[in-house]
């Protein structure tokens, strides 16, 4: 068979190549055809509504008006548009009773989702100065969650009534730092991000 009754572009005959040459795959191109198929389905027409008229040779300026396919809904006209004889006017005012219906005062509320917990003032000051006392003696072992069940209230409240000494708080910063740096870089960025985000948020934007 000749090279001239092949149909098969020259590149595409490994074997006129070297051998280093035929174990290169070639790549694929884009011919004339498939890119008339491919910008054919982009070349879509526009919709008659958004083509200005030129009836007098001259583009005027109009409103173009190109509704949805579905009949527009009383729930989402505002009545700012509807006219003063519009019945849609009654419906509109109508739906907004049923917005809230707990807003009724005579109306029961559902039950809630998780028991809602009343504070409580049990705590004497003796008892409060013997959780400060215990914390100041040995903070290693009377921490903040051991008190609170000790003394059956929350954590927040043992840190309000006591502070660890200097001695623990530089104490647990020398092992968050050694906790830190062992961080790899996706964690250590992702943790200075997250703190650029509390000053936004602090700063309202």
């Amino acid at each position: 068979m000749s090279l001239a009754a092949s149909k098969r572009p020259i590149s595409r005959l490994l074997f006129l190549y070297p051998p280093y040459v035929q174990g290169i795959v070639p790549a694929a191109r884009r011919h004339e055809s498939s890119a008339r198929r491919t910008t054919k389905r982009l070349r879509v027409k526009p919709d008659p509504s958004f083509i200005p008229s030129t009836l007098t040779n001259q583009l005027q300026d109009n409103v173009i008006f190109n509704p949805p396919s579905s009949s527009p809904s009383s729930y989402q006209t505002p009545a700012a548009f509807l006219p003063p004889s519009d019945p849609r006017r009654s419906l509109l005012a109508r739906s907004h009773e049923h917005d809230n219906p707990y807003a009724q005062p005579n109306k029961r509320l559902p039950p809630p989702i998780q028991k809602p917990v009343e504070k409580r003032y049990h705590l004497k000051e003796d008892e409060i100065a013997e959780i400060r006392l215990l914390r100041q003696k040995d903070p290693d072992t009377w921490t903040r969650k051991k008190l609170a069940q000790k003394f059956d209230c929350s954590e927040f409240f043992v840190s309000m009534i006591c502070e660890a000494s200097q001695e623990r708080k530089q104490k647990q910063q020398l092992a968050l730092d050694d906790i830190k740096a062992r961080w790899g870089k996706r964690r250590t960025y992702a943790r200075e991000d997250r703190q650029k985000r509390r000053i936004l948020w602090a700063r309202d934007e």
